[in-house]
């Protein structure tokens, strides 16, 4: 049996984003040691309640050949843990993946230099040029921008770079054979023909909405630097700010205007201690002498300008900001007065309940807290759900017991709403 076939079980017998390889490889370097562990051995390093006690203790490898042999057929790269060219950056994080499939060119990471660019998926116009720009720009200057494919300030970062004729990697919410969004099918075709795509989750994995909190950990862990661009307080690009933090890494924010719902969370990291950023020089100039000779501010100098706007229309750019329409659709939903049986069933059985209908027998009391923080009729951002008492681990646990209880549905980019 290949050794990759090892390390493909244990990927997916590990929880993506805990603790529990972190405490495998500490004592036991390879996948095969970690294999031949008996369930003793295991409860000694993971503890008797670890969620993948179970997992870890089940030894068919057939779904990992499975896998392995789909990579193989369809070239998708494989890169291990244990591979020299494991990033060094992304091990030295606190809860590293236990490999990344990837498609494209595989750059030598530890003689790149790295910086992470994250914001809303409804930026604006001022938003939208400013990603562009630095990304076009920090990529002229010998950077690698990293983001994730979203549509936003993602897909605008990725295109900076592609405009600067420079790599750039995108980390994914899904499996390697699934593209989401859907629109940057083209977008992610293009990157992998000069860069990279990455994702810790197995191939035909859906874009479950809990899987972007937690590959974002990576979009930070790869970077020495994380700018984020806009959001509000509770965006997405949040958790991309705090990892990069925990990680011990810079954090930059490009400022705004004071009361824009866009501008609050830049705003609020620069009120915190972030570094401010208003041109790729701010990120250059800190990192000129700790990046051995990789980044040149020279190449700034007179840099050209670049049509943004005809880069989006030929890389096929979802990047529609707030500011393009002023008409706005009414939000107003009309009533249908005539309903089918099975719709009329439907309605009834989604109805909204009072909370004295609603039974949380069998519910911890955070996922009950949880539960009752998502708001009513609308979706909710699920970093909105963070707090002092409900750390990311705790959150997604609570969510995932209610999504199976059907209290809740994940939807894609980071959000979810109640049921009733």
């Amino acid at each position: 049996i290949d050794s990759t076939v090892y390390w493909l079980w244990l990927s997916l017998a590990v929880t993506p984003g805990s603790d529990t390889f972190s405490k495998l490889v500490s004592s036991h370097p390879s996948a095969e040691e970690i294999y031949s562990l008996d369930r003793d051995d295991l409860i000694s390093l993971v503890g008797s309640k670890s969620k993948d006690l179970l997992a870890l203790c089940d030894k068919d490898i057939s779904k990992a050949e499975e896998i392995y042999n789909f990579c193989k057929s369809k070239n998708i790269g494989i890169l291990l843990y244990s591979d020299s060219k494991y990033p060094k950056l992304l091990k030295q994080i606190s809860t590293p993946p236990v490999l990344l499939y990837y498609r494209g060119i595989l750059p030598d990471f530890d003689n790149t230099f790295c910086v992470s660019m994250v914001g809303t998926r409804r930026l604006s116009e001022y938003g939208k040029k400013n990603a562009f720009q630095i990304s076009f720009d920090l990529s002229r200057a010998g950077a690698t921008v990293v983001s994730g494919l979203a549509i936003g300030i993602d897909g605008v970062s990725h295109a900076g770079a592609i405009a600067a004729q420079m790599p750039t990697v995108a980390v994914i919410g899904s499996g390697i054979d699934v593209c989401y969004p859907t629109q940057h099918l083209h977008l992610a075709r293009e990157i992998v023909k000069n860069g990279c795509i990455f994702t810790e989750f197995p191939p035909g994995t859906p874009p479950n909405g809990y899987n972007f909190p937690v590959r974002n950990r990576i979009i930070s862990g790869l970077s020495l630097a994380t700018i984020v661009i806009e959001g509000k307080e509770r965006s997405g690009a949040l958790l991309t700010a705090r990892h990069a933090k925990s990680q011990g890494r810079m954090v930059y924010a490009l400022p705004g205007n004071v009361g824009n719902k866009n501008s609050e969370l830049s705003n609020l990291l620069i009120k915190n201690g972030a570094s401010l950023c208003t041109c790729a020089d701010d990120v250059v100039r800190d990192f000129e002498d700790k990046s051995h000779g990789i980044l040149n501010p020279f190449a700034l100098a007179g840099a050209e300008n670049v049509d943004m706007i005809a880069t989006f229309e030929k890389l096929r750019i979802a990047a529609v900001s707030v500011d393009d329409n002023i008409f706005r659709h009414s939000t107003k939903k009309k009533e249908n007065t005539v309903l089918a049986k099975s719709d009329k069933e439907s309605v009834r059985e989604n109805a909204p309940r009072e909370s004295s209908q609603v039974s949380f027998e069998g519910f911890d009391v955070n996922a009950i807290k949880i539960y009752k923080k998502i708001p009513l009729d609308q979706e909710c951002e699920i970093e909105s759900l963070i707090d002092d008492e409900h750390s990311l681990r705790v959150v997604m646990n609570s969510l995932l017991k209610l999504e199976i209880g059907k209290f809740i549905t994940m939807l894609p980019g980071e959000r979810v709403r109640r049921n009733f």
